[in-house]
């Protein structure tokens, strides 16, 4: 008997504003190199930021001697057992999930030496507001103690992987406050002028404040960010198998991600 197959990967489209929110980002776009009237083909010239979408995460984001995506191992990526861990977010704006809410998710799951773990807040799961800047800009969001927690206790199980349909694992106040809160024509994308110019003032001590908790969990647990569809998996054993692009030297690209249950 076949099982069902759950893509849990968020759609790159044109239509969403997924990488126009901070100055870091980049957008998907597309632009025609041939097309299949003129030339018999469709040829595209693709930009996009690491984050546009689905990505996954790890040390070589935040360390300069940290391990790098196209360091995975294949068996780190193929039918990998997994446990759906609900955490409900539902849609609150800006949900903090603490230390405690983390451990009681934890406590109450199925969870098992070695698996990975995915922490399911439900907030990815209606497409339809995959379009809305507030999608982005307020889901919800671990606390640094929440990160440190999360991290120490998937250590001790010796899990390497954890993923969640989190947007953002923080939510970054100096970037908030400094870009987002500006009209969208006074902060155009990157590679703008004016994005450049504020990175050039987002400094190390800036950078530690607004991602403290990705960089948390991303030094010593392999992470997958903004997943969709998972809510209805909660509580659930599956299996999981990642594709994230093999691309040589970063800490951050986009990653398929496709579920069986179990």
């Amino acid at each position: 008997m076949s099982r069902t197959t759950i893509n849990l990967t968020r759609p790159i489209t044109t239509e969403s504003p997924a990488g126009s929110h901070y100055p870091w980002e980049a957008p998907y776009r597309t632009e025609d190199i041939a097309t299949l009237t003129y030339n018999g083909a469709n040829l595209f010239h693709i930009t996009m930021g690491s984050g546009a979408a689905t990505r996954m995460i790890g040390p070589g984001l935040s360390d300069p001697d940290g391990a790098t995506v196209d360091k995975l191992r294949p068996e780190q990526l193929v039918n990998r057992d997994a446990v759906v861990v609900a955490i409900p977010a539902g849609e609150t704006p800006g949900r903090e999930i603490g230390a405690d809410a983390i451990r009681a998710a934890l406590d109450a799951a199925d969870l098992r030496a070695g698996d990975a773990v995915v922490l399911a807040t439900g907030w990815g799961d209606d497409p339809a507001r995959f379009t809305d800047d507030d999608y982005y800009l307020d889901s919800p969001y671990l606390t640094v103690e929440a990160a440190t927690t999360l991290a120490e206790l998937l250590t001790r199980n010796g899990t390497d992987l954890v993923l969640t349909d989190c947007v953002y694992l923080d939510r970054p106040a100096h970037a908030r406050d400094e870009w987002t809160t500006l009209k969208p024509w006074l902060r155009p994308v990157f590679p703008s002028d004016a994005a450049t110019t504020y990175l050039a003032h987002y400094r190390p001590d800036s950078v530690r404040d607004d991602w403290a908790a990705t960089v948390a969990l991303t030094s010593s647990v392999w992470t997958v960010a903004g997943l969709v569809g998972c809510g209805a998996l909660a509580g659930r054993r599956i299996r999981l198998t990642l594709a994230p692009l093999n691309v040589q030297g970063v800490g951050e690209v986009p990653c398929t991600v496709i579920a069986q249950p179990t």
